[in-house]
């Protein structure tokens, strides 16, 4: 016989434990499948876990200011106890280059962060580098092969400046981050589990009813919650509405540098 629960939510990162903790505190009886061993154990644990205001629509940033409040109010979010500890959000600010190519984007960008009042500073290149003096503010776009013999090099001329969100930083830990949701919704009722790879999205006619397990297991839910990262268009085409969305997914990954802050200075770039 199958489980049945008010809501399934297949994926168990840093967003799928999110909305299975914040279902589980409204009283939803739910479930979290993930085809994975634990809790933010994908694309969450490679993740650079940067938090950011600065969005191209209002809804994105909207929603990035509300998240921003939760982390800084971090273990007040989760309930304050996880056996493994709590992340920490670090907030250190956060800048974007200028360039010519994103020129656009960062008009958008604007005009969406002066319509909700979120802060932002304009720096050019003396003020940046008088904030940060170890920046090497030369160009090095467009970008090229690791192959290429100039690879590393500079292309010539320096960067106009920066856009400088005060309102930004990093979690120390997203996996970690992910088990402490994990761990609240738990305690709120939600039930997770691993290993659980998703076979087929079950409909009756016209909407869900539930999920089948690789190992046969069937769930049933009138809702089915999609936060599957990278794997999120295949579970569309499981539950045959790949075809009826504006905004498609695909995966995709990108080259992050991880770069250690000189040591002669502190976390936000003032000199020790």
């Amino acid at each position: 016989m199958a489980q049945s629960f008010d809501a399934i939510i297949i994926g168990a990162g840093i967003i799928g434990a999110a909305i299975g903790f914040e279902l589980a505190k409204s009283g939803r009886k739910t479930i979290n499948l993930d085809k994975l061993p634990a809790a933010g154990y994908g694309s969450t644990s490679s993740s650079s876990a940067v938090v950011r205001t600065f969005y191209s629509t209002h809804n994105g940033a909207k929603l990035a200011l509300e998240g921003l409040h939760a982390w800084r109010a971090w273990p007040d979010h989760v309930g304050g106890s996880d056996e493994r500890g709590l992340a920490r959000f670090v907030e250190v600010g956060c800048c974007v280059v200028k360039t010519a190519d994103d020129e656009p984007g960062l008009r958008r960008i604007r005009r969406v962060m002066d319509d909700l009042g979120i802060p932002y500073e304009d720096w050019d290149g003396p003020r940046f580098k008088e904030h940060l003096p170890f920046v090497d503010l030369s160009r090095y776009g467009p970008p090229k092969r690791m192959d290429d013999p100039n690879f590393g090099e500079p292309t010539g001329g320096e960067i106009s400046g920066v856009l400088y969100f005060p309102e930004s930083g990093y979690v120390t830990d997203p996996q970690l981050a992910a088990h402490n949701l994990q761990a609240a919704a738990e305690k709120a009722g939600a039930i997770f589990r691993f290993n659980a790879e998703i076979a087929a999205i079950r409909r009756t006619e016209d909407r869900v009813a539930g999920v089948t397990l690789a190992s046969g297991d069937e769930i049933d839910a009138p809702v089915v919650v999609n936060a599957g990262g990278p794997y999120s268009s295949r579970l569309n085409r499981m539950a045959g509405v790949d075809g009826t969305m504006n905004v498609t997914t695909r995966p995709m990954r990108q080259e992050v540098a991880y770069v250690p802050m000189p040591a002669a200075f502190g976390p936000s770039g003032q000199r020790l």
